[in-house]
């Protein structure tokens, strides 16, 4: 049977977190749904992990597997076009979703009336970690709230768990041009729809685990900031005062300096004329010495480069493992 729901791990040497994953899956109340691991050239067991739990899951899982490391991006995309629900969620390989998770956001989706739902992107709702709840709290109430994606992410501005429409993000894939690009560079598109804001906690975070793609304090990834910035920036301009515009538009430069893109073509991504263009070449040379500072601390790594590197020779295939269960 066709599952309703697709849930989207992908993966990086971190075999020793996906029982964990699993576990939150198969203690879910609402079972129409598919797991869908996206391994990126993991050199640690995951392989072997995946094929066991897939043995015994009462879902159907899927194993994509990239010959060598070749980045979240892509393996995103992989995973979105493998694919069959017609919702698609992310539960990243150091997350669980709690037990009633998917029920939840599904018996939101249809209290939504049919003739309605185009303008919805989807369901999205709150994550914690052992610390507490994330986010900054706007709301007053456990009451679901409609408003536009970007609009909840700004009064949020935290992680968050979102149910989403599979037709949306297979029809907005994420640029392939670092190991990694912001998610806000598909979201702040597909978010100009409304979601159903559930205020209520459906999926526990860890941070700082083993490859986190965060908090790492090195300077990566820095082409795939730069084209996310500036793919987001006709939202983030109604978002922000002109302070912060100020400072995306320097950081965004100093992620073009980091990512080797050149001023011709870091103004074409962005998008502007005018007096857009004035700012851009206003602020280009305090973020050249910001750059510098950068890389004279060391701290700039251009993953790029790497990744160019690794589209050359990665192989990337998709198993269906048990698809009987």
């Amino acid at each position: 049977m066709k599952p309703v729901v697709s849930v989207l791990t992908p993966t990086w040497d971190r075999a020793c977190y996906l029982p964990n994953v699993w576990e939150g899956l198969t203690a879910q109340t609402y079972r129409n749904f598919e797991w869908i691991v996206a391994n990126d050239g993991s050199a640690d067991n995951t392989i072997k992990i995946v094929y066991e739990l897939a043995a015994k899951s009462n879902f159907p899982v899927t194993l994509i597997n990239a010959s060598c490391r070749i980045g979240k991006s892509t393996m995103d995309n992989e995973a979105v076009a493998a694919a069959r629900g017609d919702f698609i969620i992310w539960c990243d390989s150091d997350d669980v979703f709690l037990p009633h998770a998917l029920e939840t956001l599904y018996n939101s989706w249809e209290s939504i009336p049919s003739e309605e739902r185009g303008a919805f992107c989807g369901i999205t709702a709150l994550c914690d970690t052992e610390n507490g709840v994330l986010g900054r709290k706007f709301y007053t109430s456990e009451n679901a709230i409609d408003l536009t994606w970007n609009d909840l992410y700004n009064k949020l501005n935290s992680d968050l768990v979102i149910f989403t429409r599979a037709e949306l993000l297979k029809s907005n894939p994420f640029v392939e041009v670092d190991f990694l690009i912001p998610e806000s560079s598909v979201w702040s598109i597909i978010g100009t729809r409304k979601t159903r804001f559930i205020p209520r906690v459906l999926e526990r975070k860890h941070y700082g685990e083993k490859n986190c793609l965060s908090f790492s304090g090195v300077m990566a990834y820095n082409r795939g900031n730069a084209y996310a910035m500036a793919m987001s920036r006709e939202t983030s301009a109604t978002l922000l005062n002109r302070k912060e515009l100020l400072l995306r538009a320097i950081n965004y430069l100093r992620y073009c300096w980091h990512g080797d893109i050149p001023l011709r073509k870091a103004i074409s991504l962005w998008q502007v004329h005018g007096v857009d263009v004035w700012l851009l070449l206003t602020v280009w040379p305090l973020s050249e010495l910001l750059a510098l500072k950068d890389r004279l601390q060391g701290k700039v790594r251009k993953t790029h480069l790497e990744f160019i590197a690794a589209q050359v020779k990665v192989e990337i295939d998709v198993k269906r493992l048990n698809f009987d269960a």
